[in-house]
């Protein structure tokens, strides 16, 4: 082992005793590079696997790891090479690889210079650099190969700067100036070569010369990038015009002499902060809060500045660093961290370039981390400098960039949370509001352009999801075709397939931006993120979540999270989790197979691997759909009372009495049950149309709140179709039953009428279960009663109850009892409706059923009520209310709502405000917008009964009439009536709802 030595400042070879050793392949130097640059310390197989082929690994790449190490183990002997748990130690002896003895020349030198003996300094540093043997490392493949001939060629060039430097501060050559003149041609950028060969010039008598390379240099700089000399060269120029003395070299020091001060080095004052944008647009609120948080005083303040890729999260930490630049007279520091594009940067590298930017020379910068992070903050001590890390990949690449004394702040920018960092104040930074989104496209393409298609505007950003980086595309595109019209651009973006496509401009792209979070994915993440794409649903519960991945909710709750915390996903409630439209579409994109960064393994004569061959299969779209319908099944039957259930799911067993938990579960559902069931009936072949087709029905029973009418119509519109085209009979009837509810609910009554009729028609003609028959019967019944023919209705109830007692389900009867005595009372037969309710009364005191008891008891007062026995009326409806439990605020809400009629008919003007009230806050907790809209057009009422408050009870009906109007309820048009001409009615409400069938 004593015998081995490497070289890789130059191509990678081996000694042995003299003998150069044959290494072979170039991918097997590669792997031996890797080691060497590590020797001494274990190298895990899969750091080895990235190494050699980073996200793109062969499918056996640990046996071909395990190949490499054997072959080099016959090369190099068994002594130096061993295997650990996980991985391999390559063990070198001191002075065996040409970068261990550069460093250790290169630390030589630093001490030698710090004790003011240049000459030695420079030999040593010599020595360095005669190590270097052309390229290092050419022709090696990998990713780490490539990485470390980037920085061992940039070291070489440090290296050169520290010798050239030592040179000049040993005294006038010759030499000195000859080599800095070839490495200021080689390096035309690198203002430190300049500083040095105006230094060594002025030293060597030719000031004129000194001050021609500064012309030239300031005027490259300008030329080439835009900028001035920086202020170290202004600096030394000043003080050779003015012929100071004191930038003349000292002679070499003799052993014993006392050391005198070093040459110049210009004071540093960065301002490092790229130019701010020209149209920087919205923020405002989030602009304060970072500032206010960057000036607290105490601490070292850190802001971070978090969303997903194109949110603006870089443009926001430049605007506030240039608002700030007064607040930090020491200056700005700016690195980007490049956390977002898969190259991030080291922390030490980071600190590098930080402390260079502060005036460290290249050989001042200490060796290792930590001791860079301490020279850092020793720095920064007692200046008030602020700190901008943009593109940030996790706080751990942060932490060791942080300043340790009050005075600085930092501002970091990434798309994770960076809220584990100390004294972390974060911002998450959402999405453009839609004004700001319009204010962005008029400043780029001119308000006078946007004004003219105004709502084309509106709509092009709203299909941006108001994603600043697309908004800018769309802008940049329009602004270079002042010939188009935005609804030219419009129609290109309202495909989904192709606006991915058509957000990109230039170097510009959504799809990019997304890309480079996507690639930082583990693979259980980025599985993750492509199925939870997969259900178009509005967002999804943890529950949810579980089902679509088919993991339990534990695990699918971290991974959420964790894409949560990467800025893939979103959180916009507790527990629910959605896309931006434009992830959404960039997941979806992937498809639910694909595999970040790799490609199935298709050569000839390798076998399918029967594992993810199924795994593949369980990710495919209708099996995803499927679980996820399958769970909201569940979900639906948990929050569902009995009879609704029987109706709704024959054969199910729901629970007695939902709780209320179960019930806000369900209803939350409401909208991705609609966009769920319509998606899957839109399958090519959907083997589980019984599935959604019970989910729907039991769904639109559960929902009498207007708040999902529109998507439960589509989808239902979607699932008759294809009910009708497989010849589904049974989801045909639920089908239609959906419809015929949604469209009475709306008041699109004609239509109602025919759907209803067609469900209980085919209920009789082919023998469809009974509790689908009854609730045909029933749904039509409570159509009749809308619609004024309430003797209809009766002969449909009685049909309902009848259906359900040949099943032998008295509770579903006795509700529908309650249901035919409304129907009687509508044709004033008032003594049949309360013999009708006794009957209810009756069974529901055999069945101990307190809530029927409560329905049952509200019907008696709102016949006393329509009887005119208003007292009487009172004591039923308060009875009732007695007996609901407190979580069913749907039905208590009502039934105050009753309980508010009664009483202003006595004239019990503030029982009634109060009752109508607390009708309203019931109603608004349960989540039924129909309940409160009826609730504030009653309290309204209410208030209207007097004079005095003619304003409040103005805005309760206004309120009224924006919910009831905006689902569809025939009662908005009574309050429009009584708003009178003041009020708009710009909204038409009776239209014709797109998701009729044809």
């Amino acid at each position: 082992m004593d015998g081995l030595r490497f070289a890789v400042l130059g191509p990678v070879r081996g000694w042995r005793d003299g003998g150069e050793l044959a290494l072979g392949s170039p991918q097997q130097r590669s792997l031996l590079l890797s080691l060497l640059l590590r020797a001494n310390h274990p190298v895990s197989t899969d750091q080895l696997v990235d190494d050699l082929w980073d996200e793109e690994p062969p499918l056996r790449a640990r046996a071909v790891i395990r190949t490499y190490v054997h072959r080099l183990r016959r090369i190099l002997g068994p002594a130096p090479l061993t295997s650990l748990a996980g991985g391999y130690l390559l063990t070198v002896a001191p002075g065996g690889l040409d970068t261990q003895r550069c460093e250790e020349l290169v630390g030589e030198a630093r001490e030698l210079r710090g004790a003011e003996e240049h000459p030695r300094a420079a030999a040593a540093l010599r020595s360095a650099l005669a190590l270097w043997q052309g390229e290092p490392m050419p022709g090696l493949p990998g990713p780490y190969a490539e990485r470390q001939r980037g920085e061992w060629a940039e070291r070489r060039v440090t290296v050169l700067e520290a010798c050239l430097e030592a040179e000049v501060q040993a005294g006038p050559s010759g030499g000195a100036v000859a080599e800095l003149t070839a490495a200021t041609a080689e390096f035309p950028l690198r203002e430190r070569f300049a500083e040095l060969l105006m230094l060594a010039l002025y030293q060597a008598g030719r000031q004129a010369d000194a001050l021609g390379v500064y012309r030239a240099t300031d005027a490259r700089l300008r030329a080439e990038l835009g900028v001035a000399a920086g202020p170290g060269l202004r600096e030394l120029q000043r003080r050779i015009l003015a012929g100071d003395g004191a930038l003349l070299a000292p002679a070499p020091l003799r052993p014993g002499t006392a050391a005198v001060r070093p040459p110049y080095r210009a004071p540093v004052r960065p301002t490092q902060v790229p130019a701010a944008l020209s149209d920087f647009t919205g923020r405002a609120a989030q602009t304060e809060e970072l500032r206010t948080a960057l000036l607290a005083t105490g601490t070292v303040p850190v802001a971070t500045v978090s969303g997903l890729g194109g949110v603006g999260k870089t443009a926001l930490a430049v605007h506030v660093a240039h608002g700030l630049a007064a607040d930090f007279p020491d200056g700005q520091l700016h690195v980007d961290l490049h956390g977002a594009d898969g190259r991030p940067t080291r922390p030490e590298d980071a600190l590098g370039a930080l402390l260079r930017s502060l005036g460290v020379p290249p050989d001042g910068l200490a060796p290792g981390l930590a001791e860079r992070s301490a020279q850092f903050r020793s720095l920064l001590s007692g200046r008030r400098v602020l700190v901008v890390l943009d593109n940030a990949r996790d706080a751990e690449q942060i932490r060791p960039l942080l300043p340790g004394r009050p005075g600085c702040a930092v501002l970091a920018t990434s798309r994770a949370r960076l809220g584990s960092l100390p004294n972390a104040h974060v911002v998450e930074l959402p999405a453009f509001a839609p004004e700001e989104a319009l204010d962005l496209l008029g400043r780029v393409v001119g308000e006078q352009r946007l004004t003219a298609e105004a709502d084309t505007a509106r709509e092009l950003v709203r299909l941006c999801g108001h994603l600043p980086l697309a908004v800018r595309i769309l802008a940049a595109r329009l602004a270079c075709r002042p010939g188009w019209t935005l609804a030219r651009l419009l129609d290109k973006l309202s495909e989904n397939r192709r606006r991915l496509d058509v957000l990109r401009t230039g170097d510009l792209a959504v799809e990019s931006a997304f890309r480079f979070g996507y690639d930082q994915l583990a693979p259980d993440q980025a599985r993750a993120f492509r199925l939870l794409a997969v259900p178009e649903v509005p967002d999804l519960s943890p529950s949810g979540v579980a089902a679509v991945l088919g993991l339990p909710e534990d695990t699918a709750e971290e991974l959420a999270e964790s894409l949560v915390d990467c800025s893939m996903l979103e959180t916009v409630a507790p527990d629910r989790y959605r896309y931006h439209d434009l992830l959404r579409a960039f997941a979806q994109r992937l498809g639910p197979e694909a595999e970040s960064g790799t490609e199935p393994d298709t050569r000839p004569g390798t076998e399918p691997d029967s594992g993810a061959s199924a795994d593949a299969e369980a990710d495919r779209p209708a099996a995803v759909l499927t679980r996820l319908a399958v769970h909201l099944h569940a979900e639906t039957v948990a929050a569902l009372g009995p009879a609704a259930t029987r109706a709704a799911l024959p054969g199910t067993d729901a629970p007695r009495a939902p709780d209320a938990r179960a019930v806000a579960r369900g209803r939350a559902e409401f909208p991705g049950i609609g966009a769920l069931v319509g998606q899957y009936a839109a399958l090519p072949a959907p083997t589980r149309l019984d599935l959604v087709a019970e989910l729907l029905l039991g769904c639109s029973l559960l929902c009498e709140t207007g708040q999902a009418t529109r998507p439960l119509g589509h989808a239902a519109k979607v699932l008759l179709q294809t009910a009708v085209r497989q010849g589904d009979r049974t989801a045909e009837v639920r089908a239609r039953l959906v419809l015929g509810r949604l469209l009475t609910e709306v008041g699109s009554e004609p239509a109602a009428l025919g759907e209803l009729i067609r469900a209980r028609d085919l209920c009789t003609a082919h023998d469809l279960p009974g509790p689908l028959l009854a609730l045909a019967h029933a749904s039509l019944a409570a159509l009749f009663v809308q619609i004024g023919r309430p003797g209809d209705a009766v002969d449909g109830f009685s049909a309902a109850i009848a259906a359900w007692e040949r099943l032998g389900d008295r509770r579903s009867a006795a509700a529908e009892l309650l249901d035919l005595a409304g129907a009687f009372t509508e044709l004033g037969r008032f003594d049949a409706a309360a013999r009708v309710v006794d009957q209810s009364l009756l069974i529901c005191h055999q069945l101990a059923d307190r809530e029927l008891q409560a329905l049952a008891l509200d019907s008696l007062g709102t016949i006393a009520h329509d009887r005119g026995e208003f007292e009487q009326a009172l004591r039923h409806h308060r009875a009732a209310l007695a007996l609901l439990r407190p979580d069913d605020r749907r039905r208590t809400g009502r039934t105050l709502l009753r309980l508010t009629e009664s009483l202003r008919a006595v004239g019990r003007g503030d029982e009634a405000v109060e009752a109508a009230d607390r009708a309203v806050g019931v109603l608004t907790l349960d989540g039924d917008r129909r309940g409160r809209g009826l609730a504030l057009a009653a309290l309204g009422d209410t208030l209207a009964d007097r004079d005095a408050t003619a304003e409040a009870a103005r805005a309760c009906r206004s309120e009224a009439y924006d919910i009831l109007a905006a689902i569809g309820s025939p009662e908005a048009d009574r309050l429009q009536a009584l708003l009178g001409p003041g009020r708009p009615t710009d909204r038409p409400r009776r239209q014709w709802p797109s998701w009729l069938p044809a």
